[in-house]
């Protein structure tokens, strides 16, 4: 399983390729733009999240098919909102793929469906098995050599354990896990949580805040993935308490960073235009909200963040009401 193919060449995509390619694994990064493809085949050079040299094992290309002819592993790296229509697109190429596996790497909803990538992927694509990969990962500082852990999750675990093998590298250590519900989840709530943490700051309202915010966020992660039929232990590992943290600490996430801007006045379409890629974090509110009103489940801290984002409220609003809820028990 030594050929990858990459499906998205926006920073994270651009970053894996980076990094398995660095360890040695053949890289077809695919990209539906022409003149991108040609640029990094010329150049061996990504622009974003840093502009830096990529190994020539990598190669671009503008063509499906092409790109994973001989593909052990296919790694999707796109947009939520855009994994059904990339999976179509790519299900007339497996007759003649020899892929193996097909790995997720995007975290967020299905906003007409409400379900996961895996998911997703699977009802287009039954043919392969599913991993999904996720954990504290901010691209720039990987880019960076800086060291990090991640997770590989399968509901079949001997799948898992091969993938691992693939992506496992020198200062980007991955566990397994077969908790796949867990670490999809994990990876996806947290960036509505990310999201009111960067408000936090911006509004200036100092540690305790925060940490309280970030607590009792990972509270709500948890009751939504254990319904949804994730493990509580899964939550507190690497892809729900790692992930989240991580993507909290500033802005180098982009939802944190979209908060932060937000809640010191800016107006929301300026700052998604800034941030130049997509933030999950705004369609997954609005999918957590719907999955928690299907569910019945009180989630207040992603029911705020939704209502700022959709103009009913403030991010200052909003901290306000969660501060005035009724008293209750922690757990």
């Amino acid at each position: 399983m030594n050929n990858v193919a990459v499906l998205g060449a926006g920073s994270w995509g651009s970053t894996l390729s980076w990094m398995l390619a660095n360890a040695g694994r053949n890289v077809r990064l695919w990209t539906q733009d022409d003149a991108k493809a040609e640029r990094i085949n010329s150049t061996h050079v990504i622009e974003r999240p840093l502009k830096i040299e990529i190994p020539h094992q990598v190669v671009a290309s503008s063509d499906l098919g092409e790109t994973v002819a001989d593909a052990d592993v296919i790694l999707f790296c796109c947009t939520s909102q855009s994994m059904r229509s990339l999976a179509e697109r790519l299900k007339p190429h497996l007759a003649t793929s020899r892929a193996t596996v097909i790995v997720s790497a995007v975290k967020g909803l299905e906003l007409s469906t409400l379900k996961r990538m895996s998911e997703v992927i699977s009802d287009v694509l039954p043919e392969l098995p599913v991993c999904s990969l996720s954990g504290p990962n901010l691209a720039a500082e990987i880019l960076l050599g800086l060291p990090t852990a991640s997770v590989i999750a399968c509901a079949n675990i001997g799948v898992a354990l091969a993938v691992q093998k693939v992506i496992s590298l020198p200062g980007f250590r991955v566990y397994s896990n077969d908790d796949l519900i867990g670490v999809e989840l994990g990876g996806t709530l947290k960036n509505v949580i990310a999201i009111a943490a960067g408000a936090s700051d911006g509004l200036q309202l100092g540690s305790n805040a925060k940490a309280a915010l970030l607590t009792r966020g990972l509270a709500e992660m948890t009751r939504l993935a254990v319904r949804l039929g994730a493990k509580p232990i899964t939550l507190a590992g690497l892809a729900g308490m790692g992930d989240l943290f991580a993507t909290c600490a500033g802005p180098v996430s982009r939802n944190y960073r979209l908060g932060m801007e937000f809640a010191q006045g800016k107006q929301l379409e300026e700052v998604l235009t800034g941030l130049e890629a997509i933030a999950e974090g705004v369609p997954t509110a609005e999918a957590v909200c719907e999955l928690s009103k299907r569910l019945g489940l009180e989630l207040p801290i992603a029911e705020q963040v939704d209502a700022a984002l959709k103009g009913k409220t403030t991010p200052k609003g909003a901290i306000m009401t969660l501060m005035g809820r009724p008293p209750s028990s922690e757990y």
